[in-house]
């Protein structure tokens, strides 16, 4: 196995790993937890969490169209004046969002070779990657200022 392979690999259970902490860390969660606005002007760890979800819904859909149409309700979470989800309402939406990855994006052996359509693909996975890390930081450290944990990894 090459080096990149291993790599890719890696990286895909890594990620996997990060999608079960990241259940496991809002799941629990309070509508008033998820509410808990340290700060005034910034998100809450609900809308932080609900950002994730919209982000991976926005991305993977502009990458495969009408073959993510189920996640076309979740775009609709980044629009201003939606009511708060419930914490099992952003799990099930990370959950329908991983599995669109899993299924369509994380294909293949690692160390097949690319085309141009994997390209995209692989630079459409490093960009949901870019997107949903630092979100999962900001949302470990508002969780933790309420004393709770937060996503390990």
């Amino acid at each position: 196995m090459t080096r990149s392979a291993i790599a890719e690999a890696r990286a895909f259970d890594s990620w996997s790993d990060y999608q079960a902490a990241l259940l496991r860390a809002l799941a629990p969660l309070s509508a008033a937890q998820l509410a808990h606005r340290p700060i005034p002007g910034q998100r809450t760890a609900g809308e932080i969490a609900e950002h994730i979800v919209f982000g991976r819904a926005l991305h993977v859909s502009r990458m495969l169209g009408d073959a993510a149409s189920e996640l076309k309700p979740l775009i609709a979470w980044g629009e201003d004046g939606h009511p708060p989800h419930t914490a099992a309402e952003i799990v099930r939406g990370l959950e329908q969002t991983w599995q669109v990855i899993a299924r369509r994006l994380m294909q293949g052996s690692p160390g097949d070779a690319l085309g141009k359509a994997d390209a995209e693909v692989t630079q459409t996975i490093w960009g949901l990657l870019d997107h949903d890390l630092p979100h999962a930081g900001e949302l470990s450290l508002l969780l933790g200022a309420q004393g709770l944990p937060g996503v390990e990894i």
